[in-house]
């Protein structure tokens, strides 16, 4: 009877027990009870609002479509179906719901254009944000548009005044204080353990400084200037010891970040703890990050998680602006994308792991049957693909990937295959027919295209052009008129045009002041007058000044007199005032003259050509005239005509980022027929010779000569001009003062 009694005993425990976990179970299915999309400038946030926490099972890029976000949940209990149209949001394409299992769903996010995401979750609360700013290859990428909201939205740069950090018993709060609200980009680093905030479009005037804290798992705040331009970006660093909440938010200007503990925190909005920013964040398609500012150390991408499929592209994929492909120069190293995992074998069967790999990778394995060897490793976080390289080469032994089939084989099989698959190409190509292709060029010149495809024909094959009608006429087999055809197209474009504007502006002022002094005398002493002397000699004379007669060679006034002694007259005049002063006998006479002219002037010529050629050809507009010089040479006369004009050559070239390089000569010369040299004209030089890259419908400078010329002359009386106050009267000034500028400014356009 006991014993009955234990076993019903144990029997209600378990009935308990598999009650108590089945509902717990229940419990803990979550309803989605709306999604709703929150769209922005910068960035796109997808919010699920649901009833009680959502954690994430797994996201990824589609690997079939690389823009669609694959976002998974398998303790969903029910989802309401998304109502959304694209003209929401200029990110998000369509959303869509799809049931994988029982409780186990899949949420996909079709994109217009791939762009970094992160998926983060609160008590009631799961959001999905697309930022259109993008980490790569050392720096930030930002499409055109991007770029465009970012100057609309921040006319003038933020200032990030200081940072300030306030310590207290549950978190620690770093207050940023700005004097205007920044756009925040954060992520996380591993190796070490970092988070990132990166404030756009943001100065940060004061030097890196490094602040220890040592408190909720932050060991020290890093701050400084991250970049300068295209954006301005400053950066704060929080290097930390160990995974933790962090909770950002912003209080008018000013964005408090702040850690908490794990026994504090209390689910406070839109609070993310570092280890799921970590994994979420690095969900995004793999990009190398970007190395810090003067605080900075090396960056490594922290691997990512396990779940993630591997990516479809390079990271460099995401870039925004597919018309610029940077080339390497040599090889590249192999990069591996797949997923990390570890990997502990001794004497282990190299059939065996590479099994294994390929049912972690979700793909087929077929090997050949001379396929033997053995695996010892001990690896910790690497990726699969590497693993797989790396076994493989142990061995000695290779890989084809064929669809979702993995063939391995000894190296030396596989060079075989690839060396009889070359032969037999070979000999399809001799054997093969020769057919005729003719193709009429609408673009390019049939002659330049034919020594282009020249090296690209079989043994057999031949081109002949018809310049007439600019057709190709080949004939070759039948692989080759397909490759040569594929070349064509690519070749057979029409060539982009710009249209170029040269404005020459020259601008003179001038300044003129003469100032100019005449003054003779003249006395008698004569009987005549009854003034003569009291000597019998001299009884009588003249004394007089006026000595410098008046003629063709003089120049200034003439006096009464005739002329006069000091004859310092203003070397130009336009205003003038005699005097002349007498006894009543007339025996003691003084005439003055003085004169005196001002002018000012101001010139302006603006010199606007305008050329339009194509990409890469040089374009030249003339307008002017012509010197002609005559030379003797052995009784000869020679004609020759100099240009004296305005002249434009120009040669644009379309750069891939739509940017354009010009190499540029401008001549603005011009005859000066004031100064005549046996009849002919010197001609007066102005030109500018240069290479410069401007943008799509930008002006610049290319060339500037600023002149001044100050001249001040003066004639004078040796020894009495030096005479104080009475000097003046010895003496004559002459102050000139041209001032002569020219600008040249260039503005290329390409025609759409």
């Amino acid at each position: 009877m006991k014993r009955k009694n234990y076993f019903k005993l144990i029997l209600v425990l378990c009935i308990f027990i598999v009650s108590t976990a089945y509902a717990q179970e229940k419990e803990s299915l979550v309803n989605i009870n709306q999604i709703s999309v929150e769209p922005g400038e910068l960035k796109t946030r997808i919010v699920l609002d649901t009833d009680s926490y959502l954690p994430l099972l797994n996201s990824y890029y589609a690997p079939e479509s690389p823009q669609t976000i694959v976002i998974e949940w398998n303790n969903v209990k029910s989802i309401k179906e998304p109502r959304f149209s694209p003209e929401e949001s200029p990110l998000i394409q369509s959303l869509k719901v799809e049931k994988a299992a029982e409780n186990h769903f899949r949420f996909l996010v079709q994109l217009k254009e791939q762009v970094p995401y992160r998926v983060y979750s609160t008590q009631e609360r799961t959001t999905v944000e697309l930022v259109k700013i993008q980490r790569a290859l050392g720096k930030y990428v930002i499409d055109l548009e991007t770029e465009k909201t970012l100057a609309a939205k921040f006319e003038s740069k933020v200032n990030l005044e200081k940072v300030e950090i306030v310590e207290k018993e549950d978190r620690v709060d770093v207050i940023a204080k700005m004097d205007g609200k920044a756009f925040p980009n954060i992520f996380a680093l591993g190796n070490p353990l970092r988070l990132i905030v990166d404030l756009l479009e943001t100065l940060y005037a004061a030097p890196s400084a490094t602040h220890t804290v040592n408190k909720m798992g932050v060991r020290a705040i890093r701050t400084g200037q991250f970049q300068t331009a295209n954006p301005v970006i400053s950066r704060i660093v929080f290097d930390l010891s160990q995974p933790t909440l962090y909770d950002v938010k912003f209080d008018n200007s000013n964005m408090i970040i702040s850690f908490f503990k794990e026994t504090a925190y209390q689910a406070p909005p839109a609070v993310s703890t570092l280890k799921e920013a970590v994994a979420e964040l690095e969900k995004e398609t793999p990009q190398p990050e970007v190395a810090e500012p003067e605080i900075q150390e090396e960056e490594k991408p922290t691997p990512p998680p396990q779940q993630e499929p591997p990516p479809e592209e390079e990271p460099t994929a995401q870039v925004q602006m597919p018309t610029f492909e940077p080339r390497a120069i040599r090889a590249p190293e192999e990069q591996y994308t797949g997923e990390v995992l570890d990997l502990k074998v001794k004497d282990a069967d190299l059939r065996d792991v590479v099994i294994y790999l390929g049912e972690f990778a979700g793909l087929n394995v077929a090997f050949d049957p001379e396929v033997a060897g053995k695996v010892t490793a001990d690896l910790e976080a690497v990726p699969w693909d590497q693993i797989l390289d790396l076994v493989l080469k142990l061995n000695k032994m290779g890989k084809v990937l064929e669809g979702n089939v993995l063939r391995v084989a000894p190296i030396s099989v596989l060079t075989r295959e690839q060396e009889q698959k070359k032969q037999l190409a070979r000999t399809k190509e001799e054997a093969g027919v020769l057919e005729t292709y003719t193709k009429t060029l609408s673009y390019s010149k049939a002659r330049d295209v034919q020594g282009l495809l020249r090296n690209k024909l079989s043994p057999r094959g031949a081109i002949i052009i018809d310049e007439r009608t600019n057709t190709l006429i080949i004939t070759d087999v039948e692989e080759k008129l397909e490759l040569i055809n594929d070349l064509i197209t690519v070749v057979d474009l029409p060539t982009p045009q710009v249209s170029i504007e040269a404005r020459i502006l020259e601008a003179t002022a001038n300044f003129i002041r003469n100032l100019g002094i005449q003054w003779g005398f003249r006395g008698i002493v004569d009987p005549f007058y009854g003034n003569q002397t009291s000597f019998r000699f001299p009884n009588s004379g003249i004394v007089d000044g006026a000595v410098i007669p008046q003629g063709p060679v003089t120049k200034g006034l003439g006096g009464p007199l005739g002329g006069y002694a000091v004859n310092l007259p203003a070397p130009a005049f336009n205003s003038a005032i005699g005097i002349t002063m007498g006894n009543v006998l007339d025996t003691f006479r003084l005439d003055v003259a003085l004169s005196a002219l001002e002018t000012s002037g101001e010139g302006e010529i603006i010199s606007c050509p305008r050329v339009t050629t194509q990409n890469n050809r040089q374009a030249e507009i003339i307008q002017g005239r012509q010197i002609p010089v005559q030379t003797v040479s052995n009784f000869t006369v020679t004609t020759q005509y100099r240009n004296a004009a305005l002249e434009l050559r120009v040669t644009p070239q379309i750069t891939a980022e739509g940017t354009i390089i010009m190499d540029i000569d401008i001549r603005n010369n011009a005859p000066d027929f004031a100064n005549l040299v046996n009849g002919i004209p010197p001609i007066t030089t102005q030109s500018a010779s240069t290479t410069v890259m401007i943008q799509d419908g930008g002006t610049t400078v290319i060339g500037g000569i600023y002149r001044t010329e100050d001249t001040v002359t003066r004639e004078r009386v040796p020894f009495l001009h030096k005479i104080p106050i009475l000097g003046a009267l010895f003496r004559n000034s002459s102050k000139t003062k041209v001032n002569r500028e020219l600008l040249i400014f260039m503005t290329p356009r390409i025609l759409k």
